[in-house]
């Protein structure tokens, strides 16, 4: 009898135990699956600039990503050229432009004769704005991307988002079946769509637009968020490598742009660090409006950086702009990242960060310390092969265009004249050689038809090569040779300083920890798809990554 009164006992203090707690402390829900993909783009972001500006960073940002998530140091883009264009593409597809159609920002069409813009499309309309920088849609994106499967998947219930600076970079992420995709408008200083997604701007997007935030941010100027003896990681701020966008004698801080706002030059803020928190404030306006991650289903969001890219291109990667801009998007993300936690909720959503490509050191600092680098403008080659064609077949019209590391013939005339192809693309590869600058060229026979290792140039090569799109001849320049102005840098080759980026997987399903494993960037799409348990891109031949999944 002393036993059941014990166990009686003993029953009673279990419920009244259980009932205290069940009201006084709430338990976590977490979604078995994220609700809500978030992919961060940062235009030109080398994997370098995680370590060099590690020790100024702030734990909210990149750290919390490193430190929380599971960071591949060792990825790498696996084809040439490396572009925004194809480089967005590829990152949603997990294909490349051999397959997706994305061969460059822009590209040759030969039928036609001229070069097009790889999301151009007259056949829609600018929605946001009566300027033309709205006729833009993803129609010669070939592939599939992550947000058209998860649509499909879905059967249109999830949502899909994409805002950018740079149309491109926000179009080709989103892909062919989103929502919407948003650009910034230089024209206006707002943010615009195109009839491709949608009839109207949504009420909360002309919202923000009113508030024309663009002119608050270029009004501050840009002087350093530090006192500028501290950028120890850069270079001296006055040098002879960099040029400023906004026409300043010299390019050094402090930054004003009164001029540029006393004639409505909006598109300057793209060169600023609030370029930056201008994607991250509409970023913000977007996953709270559009209740992104708040149903059922899962939702697609992407949010590219522009202007580290733009940046980096007047200065170099080694200047004091770059790391302040760098050190500034680190407190955008940091506020990003929180806002993510408030709306969705601390572990239902799934971040991935990365780059479209890397960026090059400028060429004039390397050789003033010794180190090869180079130039070789197109116009210059384009000089060079004429005269070539003129001495070997007394044609210069056999040739028509030189872009992208690719020379393009003039096949019509060369069946005409009843011309060997194949000869004259093999002939000019030799010859191509022999020019100061050049390492490699191949005739566009060998990348058709040969197979090689994946880490040879020569896969690379092929891998970017698109047997409508593409050249007669491509070639590869010496290490840190480029076709760009003396001042200022750019990016679009195979070697380590365009390839090597920083892949970082955050959030739901997501491990703590890091590899060296050599990885490529079309892994993420078919990860991310994995992680959803929908159907990859419809181009996808990469393998998902693997063994850093709860």
């Amino acid at each position: 009898m002393k036993n059941y009164f014990i166990l009686f006992a003993f029953l009673i203090l279990l419920i009244k135990t259980s009932t205290y707690y069940s009201q006084t402390k709430k338990p976590v829900i977490v979604s078995a699956k994220p609700k809500l993909v978030v992919g961060i783009v940062v235009d030109q972001m080398r994997n370098d600039c995680i370590y060099r500006y590690w020790n100024r960073y702030g734990n909210g940002g990149f750290k919390r990503l490193v430190n929380g998530g599971y960071y591949f140091k060792n990825a790498h883009y696996n084809y040439i050229p490396t572009y925004t264009g194809p480089g967005h593409c590829s990152i949603y597809t997990g294909a490349i432009p051999r397959t997706h159609g994305i061969i460059a920002n822009e590209f040759f069409i030969r039928e036609a004769g001229v070069n097009v813009y790889c999301c151009e499309d007259t056949s829609v309309r600018t929605i946001g704005s009566s300027s033309k920088n709205g006729l833009m849609s993803p129609r010669r994106q070939l592939s599939s991307t992550i947000g058209d499967e998860l649509k499909m998947s879905s059967n249109q219930k999830a949502k899909v988002f994409a805002v950018a600076l740079k149309d491109r970079s926000s179009i080709l992420p989103a892909g062919h079946a989103a929502n919407a995709a948003f650009w910034f408008d230089d024209s206006t200083g707002n943010f615009i769509s195109s009839s491709w997604y949608l009839k109207a701007l949504p009420e909360w997007l002309n919202n923000f637009n009113a508030k024309h935030n663009v002119k608050t941010y270029l009004e501050k100027g840009w002087s350093t968020l530090y006192p500028i003896e501290s950028y120890s990681n850069s270079i001296a701020d006055e040098n002879r490598y960099e040029v400023s966008p906004n026409k300043k004698e010299k390019a050094i801080f402090p930054y004003d742009y009164k001029l540029q706002l006393e004639k409505s030059k909006y598109s300057i803020i793209k060169a600023t660090p609030y370029g930056n928190t201008l994607t991250k404030d509409i970023a913000i306006a977007c996953l709270k409006n559009e209740q992104l991650g708040k149903d059922g289903e899962t939702d697609l969001f992407s949010i590219s950086f522009s202007s580290p890219d733009i940046v980096a291109h007047s200065y170099g990667p080694r200047s004091i702009e770059v790391e302040d801009i760098y050190l500034r998007l680190d407190k955008d993300i940091e506020e990003l990242l929180n806002e993510l936690d408030k709306e969705v909720g601390k572990n239902n959503y799934t971040v991935f960060l990365t780059a479209d490509h890397g960026g090059a050191d400028v060429p004039n600092h390397l050789t003033d310390h010794k180190i090869p680098a180079g130039y070789l403008k197109d116009s210059k080659l384009t000089k060079k092969i004429k005269t070539y064609f003129e001495h070997t077949y007394c044609d210069t019209l056999l040739f028509t265009y030189v872009t992208n590391e690719q020379v393009y013939l003039n096949n019509k005339r060369i069946e005409e004249e009843k011309l060997n192809l194949d000869e004259i693309e093999k002939k000019l590869a030799d010859f191509l050689i022999t020019v100061h600058g050049i390492a490699e060229a191949y005739p566009s026979k060998v990348l058709k038809n040969e197979a090689f290792d994946k880490n040879d140039y020569r896969a690379l090569l092929q891998n970017g090569f698109n047997h409508k799109l593409s050249g007669n001849v491509c070639f590869i320049y010496n290490p840190a040779w480029m076709d760009y102005t003396e001042k200022g840098t750019t990016h679009g080759a195979g070697y380590n300083y365009d390839t090597h980026v920083p892949i970082i997987f955050y959030g739901n399903g997501i491990k703590k920890g890091g590899s060296f494993n050599y990885i490529t960037i079309t892994q993420i799409a078919p990860t991310i798809c994995e992680l959803l348990k929908i159907n990859q891109p419809n181009s996808t031949i990469a393998e998902p990554l693997n063994n850093f999944f709860k």
